[in-house]
């Protein structure tokens, strides 16, 4: 089952224009007004700001662990040992970088995990000092797992099988952690607020997922979208690659699921993120999978999974693997 929040912080910022063209400098000699504005904005924010806010809005929360830290595709830190309550170190490397970063950037990815209430969770934010007119100048993802669900290491399938079923008909255990993770999230959108009074921050969602694939189509286990603003982007992913069992786990709950006489509150999707129907809705219709199975997996307001909002330029390349990370930490704006 996977845990997936978003939170959007909006900051002023300025129109970027277009350089004119021969033709409309030629109007302008003759005094007429020419419109250059462009749909796309330009926030003034420094790395060091930006990281000294989020990092005030985490440690609030009580989240000391970081990921790693990225500036324009350079690694400023990645906890590579796995060590516990390293947020510190993250500010001291940045420090030693300010010279070339603390005046401006292009595109800042932060990342922090954090555990509470038998849930593993990362928390990754992004900052672009440009961006679309209607996207975010930041945005804060959530992922989370439910601890106990997690494969342990060295367990095999059959042993991952036999601990988790009799977890898996216990419908308190999701709609514990669902609440849970609501409420981590709207915390987070608290604490943000707090440390980023500039800012209009707002939650978009915070929900528990199952994903429904059809039969032998692998794309539950395999990439995902690497705009953070498509509903199946999920930053848990993006630092933690997928195991093998995680398509035993999805099968194991939907049938559970479908058996309970009251369902959690939890939402069935497509590897492509559309929404296929919550637990209590397939479980009052049978149905409904195999209807959406049928139907395609095709996500008609997501939009295609590289589009960011840069024209068509993703906002990055975060595909898998704890060293691919990266997020934000600090001020988002004076």
């Amino acid at each position: 089952m996977r845990l997936i929040g978003q939170i959007h912080v909006s900051l002023k910022g300025s129109l970027i224009q277009r350089d004119p063209t021969l033709w409309e400098k030629l109007k302008r000699g003759f005094g007429a007004r020419v419109d250059l504005d462009t749909d796309r904005m330009r926030v003034e924010l420094e790395a060091t700001a930006v990281i000294d806010q989020v990092r005030r809005a985490l440690v609030q929360l009580g989240i000391g662990n970081a990921l790693s830290l990225v500036i324009d595709d350079t690694v400023i830190f990645q906890d590579t040992d796995g060590k516990p309550d390293d947020l510190p170190d993250l500010v001291l490397a940045l420090s030693e970088h300010s010279a070339v970063f603390g005046r401006g950037f292009s595109e800042l990815k932060f990342a922090a995990e954090h555990e509470e209430a038998g849930l593993h969770l990362v928390i990754e934010t992004r900052a672009r000092t440009e961006h679309a007119e209607d996207e975010p100048a930041g945005i804060v993802s959530v992922g989370g797992r439910v601890r106990d669900l997690e494969p342990r290491a060295g367990e095999s399938a059959e042993d991952y099988r036999r601990r988790v079923e009799p977890l898996a008909k216990d419908p308190a255990l999701f709609e514990t952690a669902r609440m849970q993770f609501e409420s981590f999230v709207g915390r987070l959108e608290g604490a943000l607020k707090a440390s980023i009074p500039e800012a209009r921050v707002e939650q978009r969602h915070a929900e528990a997922r199952v994903v429904h694939a059809p039969q032998g189509d692998g794309a539950a286990a395999g990439g995902q979208p690497a705009n953070p603003t498509h509903p199946a982007y999920d930053p848990f992913v993006a630092y933690y690659p997928p195991s093998p069992l995680g398509m035993m786990l999805d099968v194991m709950l939907i049938s559970s699921f479908m058996h309970m006489m009251s369902p959690p509150h939890v939402l069935f999707v497509s590897p492509a993120g559309t929404p296929l129907g919550t637990a209590q809705e397939a479980a009052a219709d049978p149905g409904l999978l195999n209807n959406a199975e049928r139907g395609g997996d095709d996500d008609p307001g997501a939009g295609d999974e590289g589009d960011g909002p840069e024209g068509g330029e993703p906002w990055g390349d975060d595909g898998g693997g704890i060293d691919d990370g990266g997020g934000i930490d600090g001020d988002f704006g004076d």
